[in-house]
């Protein structure tokens, strides 16, 4: 045979040899490359022709030039510089030489090595598949014999055809030992790299030990969650005096303590009034000349009181409010060891016919004996005082005289609960003097709630919560933290509310802008379903999105249709038997016998004057309480009912908007402005209805009917033509509060966690519009402004979006993102 073969296209370089050789070097191990490269071993050649004889691992890529250390004059195998594996692939299979002709001497014939070109070509950086392969936020660990190794091999391609190359050691022996796998594991870092070594343990075998208090029992709260991402989040206190992280102790206005002692001074004035008319009719025989139906001393003493207590009770609706607003909150600042805080606890006022106690059963005693006193106060004293001040005849200097004097039962039951107010109120004030709200400012909208929770790691839990019928029951409880945090690996402060050393669980949220725009989106084209718009439209048990059984399933049960059908007809039977029984034969005009007692007894109690004022007050009251809910939801719901709008609606009239906290007559000016007129005449009639109690427990007293020479109920006829025409409004706003589509939703609105179903995978929590603001005038600005690269101010929706992972989901976003298909909202053009 010939020395110098003839010239051939071969991807290795050709060796001149008579007879070709394998020779075995010492090399360093590599994990990133020991499934894919392989080499023949001198002991033994296989017979297959795509067997590999020996799989050996390399510790580092640099494998491109031979070894320094081989012995000379022995020709070995070496490969072409600066040439990627994936384009020369091929190129060694044409070339390379069949297996039978190993042994025999062949001129210009190399031994190739194999480098799994079928991987390499599955997962090339260039392929589609690959480069658009977006990890999921939310993906659990995976088991280490099914641990997808692409990353790993991907890693092991890019250090192999690098363009530096640098000398490394002679290869090991082809047995593998302990010693050939790495300390450090290597993990997928959810998109940030290639790779990121975990410094901390890979899977937690146990729930590490919180801070400050003792880790609730493995029965209570679940377990951490395994997760191969090494960082977690970590509890930190902001750097002092800096303008970057303002202190966490935000008060809402009513809530501070110089405005709770300004109601606590007003209670006392009360208190002080009560003391004073009890004390001095009793030692002076009566507090005033009692000079007849009508005037200025019966508007005094029958409607007065009541008129002084009317702004205390509405002030009170305006804390209680504010209380379970910031609650929450409060109590994830403070670190409490209850788990179900975002899902449990209400953030919208529900004291008012019934007293709440949730309050209690999270850990807040404070916050429950706070409200519960404010019921009771709401409840009875508006009753009370209608009835405190009664007519009695006195025999002064041998002659009669009817004198209103006050009834004594009556006056200290009211010192009573406005003393237990009292005590509630600064029960509030110790409460927040000795404990911070973690707030920055008063969340009272949308948009601040995606503030505090854009950076969570607890959104996972979310998962398809939007569409389930109670967001409670599909949560697992947590102990939840409200303050600054850091990564474990990470210097950056921020903020938000999260769980103490738990995993990221969202790195997507955590990336920098430039960092979330390198990463592809999936674009989802978003459509109806037409099965489940027509034979499973009704199904009970379908929580599809397009379903319309779970789009408008839930509103509050009195604000469902049938409910307000009985309420209205309840109320407009109450009203005309009430017209029909007062004008009948003249009963109200001409007086009715009282069928009880009359006579006052030394300590000024009537039973009959009692029962006249404290009832009908009574009754009245209820009916005022009553209209507070519907109240409450109607500026609850407006956001939403904003939002479902065909188009979406601007920032200012639906994530922007804050009626829950505004004042009554706040809200009525700023739903006309806005054009919310049912919102608005709600809101007015939930102020105005309280005229009901007061007049109804003033107009009715027992006096002497000569004529008919008998005592009989007698009624102030202007008194009550104005309590029929308040009772008449009442009875036709039940007409306003009749939902439209636009007032349902798909679940609850009470709580956090069921505002926070609707935002989960909402692009509006990466959105550069609303990353992380330092104060509620820049979030505000940055809505209401149009951003530097648009014309128009954004549009919001509420609707089928497509979310941060490519799904589609039903929440709240903007009605249209760049490259994205608009977001398909459901009401259409239908009534509000």
């Amino acid at each position: 045979m010939s020395d110098s073969p003839t010239p051939r296209n071969f991807s290795l370089r050709n060796v001149n040899s008579s007879k070709p050789q394998v020779y075995r070097t010492e090399s360093r191990q590599s994990a990133a490359a020991s499934d894919d490269y392989y080499s023949f071993s001198d002991r033994a050649v296989s017979s297959s022709p795509d067997s590999c004889v020996t799989a050996m691992r390399f510790a580092t890529p640099d494998s491109h030039q031979s070894s320094r250390a081989s012995p000379p004059p022995v020709p070995q195998i070496q490969q072409p510089q600066h040439q990627p594996m994936a384009e020369s692939s091929p190129q060694y299979q044409q070339q390379s030489p069949a297996p039978e002709d190993l042994g025999s001497p062949r001129p210009a014939t190399a031994s190739t090595v194999r480098f799994g070109e079928e991987r390499i070509a599955r997962i090339s950086p260039k392929s589609d598949d690959t480069v658009r392969r977006v990890p999921s936020d939310y993906a659990g660990p995976a088991p280490t014999p099914g641990l997808d190794d692409s990353p790993y091999v991907r890693f092991a391609i890019d250090q192999l055809t690098r363009d530096e190359e640098v000398n490394g050691p002679t290869r090991q022996d082809s047995v593998s030992t302990k010693d050939d796998f790495p300390t450090d594991r290597l993990v997928w870092d959810q998109g940030l790299g290639y790779f990121t070594r975990a410094r901390t343990p890979i899977r937690y075998m146990e729930t590490p030990a919180r801070p400050n208090y003792k880790s609730p029992s493995p029965q209570a709260l679940p377990q951490r969650p395994n997760s191969v991402d090494p960082e977690s989040f970590v509890a930190v206190d902001p750097p002092e005096q800096s303008l970057l992280y303002p202190p966490l102790d935000y008060l809402p206005m009513v809530l501070r303590p110089w405005a709770l002692l300004s109601l606590i001074f007003c209670c006392l004035l009360m208190i002080a009034g009560v003391v004073f008319c009890n004390i001095w009719s009793h030692h002076h025989e009566g507090l005033w000349d009692y000079n007849g139906q009508g005037g200025a001393r019966y508007f005094v003493m029958q409607f007065l009181p009541q008129i002084l207590a009317a702004p205390i009770m509405i002030w009170t609706f305006v804390v209680q409010a504010a209380v379970y607003r910031i609650s929450p909150f409060a109590m994830m600042s403070a670190e409490r060891k209850r788990g179900s805080v975002l899902q449990g606890l209400p953030i919208l006022p529900k004291n008012f016919v019934i007293p709440d106690f949730s309050h209690f059963r999270y850990g807040e005693p404070l916050f429950g004996v706070s409200l519960f006193t404010i019921w009771l106060s709401n409840f009875f004293a508006i009753p009370l005082l209608s009835c405190i001040f009664q007519a009695k005849y006195y025999v002064m200097d041998g002659q009669g005289v009817w004198k209103w004097t006050c009834v004594q039962s009556v006056g200290w039951t009211l010192v009573a609960s406005y003393g237990l107010l009292t005590i509630g109120l600064l029960l509030l004030v110790i409460r927040f003097i000795r404990g911070w709200t973690g707030l920055m400012w008063d969340p009272i909208c949308l948009a601040d709630l995606i503030s505090i929770i854009q950076r969570s790691n607890i959104l996972h839990d979310y998962e398809h919560s939007e569409t389930v019928p109670s967001v409670r029951q599909s949560l697992d409880p947590r102990v939840l933290r409200l303050g600054y945090w850091k990564l474990s690996m990470k210097p950056e402060i921020f903020y938000g509310i999260g769980e103490v050393d738990a995993p990221i669980r969202t790195p997507s949220l955590h990336q920098t802008e430039k960092g979330r725009e390198t990463q592809p989106h999936g674009l989802a084209k978003v459509r109806f379903d037409l099965e489940h718009q027509g034979a499973f439209a009704n199904d009970p048990f379908d929580h599809h999105l397009y379903s319309p059984f779970t789009r408008y399933r839930w509103t509050p049960w009195f604000l469902r249709k049938p409910s307000v059908i009985v309420w209205t007809i309840i109320v407009f039977a109450l009203f005309i038997a009430f017209v029909a029984v007062s004008f009948v034969n003249n009963a109200i005009e001409g007086g009715f016998p009282p069928k009880l007692p009359t006579m006052p007894s030394t300590s000024a109690f009537s039973a009959s004057n009692f029962l006249y004022s404290f009832i009908p007050a009574l009754i009245g009251n209820v009916l005022f309480l009553a209209w507070q809910p519907i109240d409450t939801y109607f500026r609850a719901l407006q956001p939403f009912v904003e939002l479902a709008a065909p188009n979406g609606a601007a920032a200012d009239k639906s994530i922007l908007l804050a009626y829950p906290s505004s004042l009554p007559i706040q809200v009525t000016l700023q739903a006309i402005i806005n054009g919310h007129y049912k919102v608005a005449w709600i809101s007015f009639m939930s102020l105005v209805s309280i005229a009901i109690p007061i007049l109804a427990g003033g107009v009715f007293i027992a006096l002497w009917y000569p004529n008919h020479e008998d005592i009989r109920i007698s009624s102030l006829m202007p008194a009550f033509y104005a309590l029929i025409a308040f009772c008449g409004f009442y009875a036709v706003s039940f007409l306003a509060i009749w939902p439209g589509r636009r007032h349902y939703l798909p679940h609850d609105i009470t709580t956090l966690a069921d505002l926070m179903s609707y935002f989960y995978q909402s692009p509006l929590l990466a959105d550069k519009l609303l990353r992380e603001p330092r104060s509620k005038t820049d979030l505000v600005t940055r809505l209401i402004v149009a951003p530097p690269s648009e014309r128009l101010l954004p549009m919001y929706g509420f609707g089928i979006y497509v979310g941060r992972d490519g799904k589609e989901h039903l929440g709240i976003d903007r009605f249209h993102r760049p490259g994205r298909t608009d977001m398909l909202i459901t009401t259409g053009t239908m009534e509000t």
